[in-house]
């Protein structure tokens, strides 16, 4: 089954590497047409080239998801292309430095959350009232475990995912009988760039992640792009505002 996916019109933010990249993969897998979105323009365009070879249709774009334009731009490439959006997964995100609390920049605190929480309102705000006014739609936020229990040492980072859990349910429950869903998923440790720029930065912390996971191993992005698809694809049609933990147990302990 596709999901309900076959010629749907996708647009995802944070497309060109981790886990954005695997639900671009997903997406095309599954027939959608599909819209990328980053600021990482070489691995962007890497990313699509590697799409266009396995025959998937879509477009990208330079998006920055700290200026509206940009997502506005690429809800407008979308609709030229391939209609109106159907389908966003506001992915974009950043993981700022390992620090205490009281190490951490005020510019670099507000950094976090402008791309993390504020890029994801940016990103609904842009396909939203389409959405509304079709009467269907779907979005998945790219949230994390992070938002749904604490966690030392990125502090930025725990309270902007805690913030989009919020939003989610937020956005979620204004659009529901509009026919629109929004919902959140959330990876827990994934072996991505994300996790091999903080490993660089402090070595311990992979051993010190393992040990604290039920299945003693890192997700992988393709298995956390799999939650988000189906998050926003047919079957799960009668589920919004909901936060899905993709963590291999962890905060089920």
């Amino acid at each position: 089954m596709n999901g309900g996916y076959a010629g749907k019109s996708v647009i995802i933010t944070g497309a060109a590497t981790g886990i954005g990249r695997a639900i671009a993969f997903a997406a095309a897998a599954r027939g959608a047409k599909l819209v990328l979105g980053d600021v990482a323009e070489e691995r962007l365009a890497a990313t699509a080239g590697e799409l266009e070879a396995a025959g998937a249709t879509l477009a990208v774009r330079r998006c920055d998801v700290r200026v509206s334009a940009d997502l506005e731009a690429l809800a407008a490439l979308a609709r030229e292309r391939h209609g109106p959006p159907d389908i966003l997964f506001a992915n974009a995100g950043i993981e700022g430095t390992l620090a205490a609390p009281w190490e951490v920049s005020e510019a670099e605190f507000l950094s976090v959350l402008d791309i993390n929480v504020a890029g994801i309102w940016r990103a609904m705000r842009a396909v939203l009232p389409g959405m509304v006014e079709r009467g269907s739609g779907a979005i998945v936020a790219t949230a994390s475990v992070a938002g749904l229990v604490g966690a030392a040492g990125l502090t930025p980072y725990v309270a902007s995912k805690h913030a989009v859990v919020g939003l989610v349910k937020s956005v979620a429950i204004a659009v529901a009988k509009a026919g629109v869903r929004v919902n959140a998923v959330c990876p827990g440790m994934i072996d991505t760039p994300m996790l091999d720029r903080l490993v660089e930065a402090e070595p311990a912390l992979r051993p010190a992640l393992l040990a604290l996971k039920p299945m003693a191993r890192l997700g992988t992005a393709d298995e956390a792009a799999a939650a988000a698809i189906w998050l926003a694809g047919s079957e799960a049609a009668f589920v919004t505002g909901h936060a899905l933990a993709v963590d291999g147990g962890y905060v089920a302990q």
